[in-house]
């Protein structure tokens, strides 16, 4: 029997309560800041899909025009959902040039379905009967999820003995609700991390939940919550997370220097962004 009060608190988060209007009470506040409002567009590259030993594919039609290799995004599903509840930013991702490997399984939270996906991927760029044959750069990938997922993108990146540069966990429930076996721990991370949250989550995710990993992190971190936004608005279009999720990919694994601007700098934005709260950025070059 399933512990209720872990998995079944976050099917109550996914599925009940933001049915009944708890975690999604307004609008999300539009965002006014000029690097996330570049990178919440889409992308130049026309999006392409598939299916590939049991994972979904999202990645650039072109693969490898102009002798480009593409980042690798290996992605978590939250309890309950799959990469249909995400397409606004699976396909998002994929139109800014990276090759996004989406785990089908509904539990992801011990993250070896999201290792296991990137490395079906990195196995694909050596095969010379696959479209990705060669297009890809293996060196760079990162972990991305979605509640349960997010806690399995933080295992994934600490069992994948380097192979994951970052992670992005959104909206990453308290350790309380962890199962047995999808514990995680941000202080055991060597890699940057972007913890993103909806300022209305407040029973899974909440601002204390966040500020609490964001101060476990030691390899480079950020934190922020969107205003207005609960705990499934990263599904369906995205929503207000795609400018940020998008823009720390493009700094952490393909070196956008005006991406890197988010986060790094003299003056970065993220903390000046009104369209969010609780911002924190920590030992980022």
């Amino acid at each position: 029997m399933e512990n209720f009060t872990r998995r079944q608190a976050l099917r109550a988060g996914a599925l009940g309560l933001m049915s009944a209007g708890f975690l999604s009470w307004t609008t999300e506040a539009n965002a006014a800041s000029t690097i996330e409002t570049i990178y919440k567009a889409a992308g130049p590259w026309p999006v392409a899909t598939g299916t590939s030993g049991g994972h979904r594919l999202y990645y650039p039609q072109a693969l490898g025009s102009g002798g480009v290799t593409h980042p690798i995004v290996t992605w978590g599903n939250g309890s309950w959902a799959t990469p249909d509840n995400y397409p606004g930013l699976l396909n998002h991702l994929a139109s800014w040039g990276f090759a996004v490997v989406a785990s089908t399984s509904t539990t992801t939270g011990t993250g070896a379905e999201i290792l296991a996906a990137a490395q079906h991927l990195i196995g694909l760029n050596t095969d010379p009967a696959s479209v990705f044959h060669g297009k890809l750069d293996t060196a760079r990938v990162a972990a991305v999820g979605h509640s349960q997922g997010a806690g399995g993108s933080i295992n994934a990146a600490n069992r994948s003995a380097g192979l994951i540069k970052t992670v992005v966990p959104i909206a990453v429930p308290a350790q309380w609700m962890a199962s047995p076996g999808d514990e995680f721990s941000v202080a055991d991370l060597t890699c940057p991390v972007l913890l993103l949250s909806g300022a209305n989550d407040w029973l899974i995710s909440s601002a204390a939940t966040v500020q609490g990993y964001y101060d476990q992190a030691t390899a480079g971190a950020g934190r922020a919550l969107l205003k207005g936004a609960g705990h499934n608005d990263i599904q369906n279009t995205g929503g207000g997370f795609l400018g940020y999720v998008t823009a720390w990919l493009r700094y952490r694994l393909q070196a956008d220097t005006q991406a890197r601007g988010a986060f790094a700098g003299s003056t970065p934005e993220l903390p000046t962004n009104t369209a969010w709260q609780n911002q924190a950025l920590k030992n980022l070059t």
